[in-house]
């Protein structure tokens, strides 16, 4: 899941953020968590994971400090330039600033303008933050992303091991990892399409070749670190020797 993290000094509109962006994940059943509730910069950076893709809801002004969110804002979009980060604020005379900065945030709520609209531009937030976090993560060479119903998952690619087909289960496919097993429906070409690093044994199987162990190329049989194995077509042996002998140089 993606982590969403909220960062207000008022304890009773912090407590009313919480319940909107809740509220907001339950009805876009969107792939996020509300990971990180802060009252302040110090609490924000106790939490606060580098480079991690997520959604930021920071008020401006944190205890006197008018720039407090803002210079928060601005890290995130070093550490992340795909970061989704929204401000909610009583400054309204600062949002040409965070162009200025190069923040280029996804939303500027004002709290001038009331708790049904500002709840109703978080559960809007949330959604659109949905979209493009998935967007960017199918496209990442680090992360491979699934769906099963209307939940978005996403694996590290480095504890991908195979994804693979069964004749008695048409239009499924069951993806192993380091930890876990899983079945979603899909198409084996358009993952073999979209992540170029996996290999295509044969017409049932999609590898990562990062974790498999041998290759035994009488038998065409490769095998994996979990023990698992598969065939490799005939016509993908040699292509597949010539990887996993670039891959020891």
């Amino acid at each position: 899941m993606f982590p969403v993290y909220l960062l207000e000094d008022n304890s009773i509109q912090r407590q009313k953020y919480v319940e909107f962006i809740q509220n907001g994940i339950l009805i876009n059943d969107a792939n996020l968590e509300l990971k990180s509730t802060s009252d302040s910069v110090e609490k924000f950076y106790q939490d606060y994971v580098p480079k991690e893709q997520g959604l930021y809801f920071l008020d401006m002004e944190i205890r006197d400090d008018k720039f407090a969110g803002l210079n928060i804002a601005e890290k995130i979009r070093k550490d992340d330039p795909m970061a989704q980060i929204v401000f909610i604020t009583t400054h309204d005379e600062l949002s040409l600033t965070t162009l200025e900065r190069k923040i280029a945030p996804m939303d500027y709520i004002l709290k001038n303008k009331g708790l049904d609209e500002i709840k109703h531009r978080i559960t809007d937030d949330i959604e659109m933050a949905q979209n493009n976090l998935q967007k960017y993560s199918h496209s990442s060479k680090n992360l491979l992303d699934y769906k099963i119903g209307s939940r978005y998952f996403s694996i590290m690619m480095d504890d991908v091991i195979m994804l693979y087909t069964q004749k008695d289960v048409p239009g499924r496919i069951f993806i192993v990892t380091k930890n876990q097993l899983a079945e979603f429906s899909g198409s084996l070409n358009t993952f073999e399409t979209d992540y170029p690093s996996l290999f295509r044994c044969n017409r049932s199987y999609l590898v990562n070749l990062d974790n498999a162990t041998t290759y035994d190329s009488h038998s065409r049989t490769l095998s994996f670190i979990d023990n698992s194995t598969c065939e490799v077509s005939f016509r993908k042996s040699k292509e597949l020797t010539r990887l996993l002998s670039k891959k020891k140089n």
